[in-house]
């Protein structure tokens, strides 16, 4: 779902998480930004950088979220599709990604399986959930912030990591660059202006410098204990272009994993 700078976007993690795989880097010491005042005007700027990242294509895809148990049992699969697109050619700065959840048999009551996130060049993202109360995604009820913090179909997904809403947050710090996973990275530590219980109360980021392509998360709870590990794990070249192939999510705390597998198509 996720896509680097030089990639097409057809959802917020496939721009994000895309990167193209490099080799060879001479390994440096890290960079720390020690001021404060400088880690948030530099945070601020890359926060600008990553919101202002657009789809150059419209796409469907298929994902298939393999989960794993506390103690690493295989969880029925989950297939979903997916959907980005611009609903009006004459806005080509705003978008749509529509996730749908195919198969849930034994999910949990009430999951969500039908999830829109509305995209603006430069804005902070918007999400909605379809159902049979709100069955249109033009009339659906928006939200943001901690709300969308809430698991997607029953997975280690949530909804807020579809729209990555911690790069919505207003304090974004640029604490550091250095090497991370073979890549040489920007550092961000985004906090949550309102932390509770349940959410993600800060979220320090590995973001490829060449590509801004996210090359690992770490987010905390309330607390400050860690909660969960996003990882993308493999990409795959479509038209020219990288774009993730798969993607785990481990919740530190539950000891739980999710990984997806995703198979993208250009829109015709």
């Amino acid at each position: 779902m996720f896509a680097g700078r030089h990639s097409s976007m057809t959802m917020k993690w496939i721009t994000l998480f895309s990167m193209v795989i490099s080799a060879g880097q001479i390994d440096a010491a890290p960079l720390i930004v020690k001021a404060p005042v400088e880690q948030i005007q530099k945070g601020r700027a890359l926060q600008m950088r990553l919101l202002r990242m657009q789809p150059r294509e419209e796409f469907d895809g298929k994902a298939v979220l393999h989960r794993r148990d506390a103690k690493g049992k295989p969880l029925p699969e989950l297939q979903a599709s997916f959907q980005s697109y611009r609903p009006d050619p004459k806005k080509p700065d705003e978008w749509i990604q529509y996730y749908q959840a195919i198969n849930l048999d034994g999910g949990p009551a009430g999951a969500v399986t039908q999830l829109v996130v509305y995209r603006k060049a430069g804005e902070p993202g918007e999400y909605a959930i379809l159902n049979r109360e709100h069955p249109r995604i033009s009339t659906a009820p928006r939200f943001q912030g901690n709300a969308s913090m809430k698991p997607y179909a029953g997975s280690d997904f949530w909804l807020a990591d579809f729209g990555f809403e911690f790069f919505n947050w207003k304090d974004q710090r640029l604490v550091e660059e250095g090497m991370h996973r073979s890549q040489w990275c920007l550092i961000l530590e985004s906090r949550n202006p309102k932390p509770v219980a349940g959410t993600y109360a800060r979220v320090k980021s590995w973001i490829d410098k060449d590509t801004l392509g996210l090359v690992q998360a770490n987010a905390y709870d309330h607390q400050g204990r860690l909660l969960k590990i996003f990882k993308p794990i493999s990409f795959k070249k479509v038209k020219g272009q990288y774009h993730l192939e798969s993607m785990e999510i481990r919740n530190a705390q539950t000891r739980t994993r999710t990984t997806a597998k995703f198979d993208l198509r250009p829109r015709r």
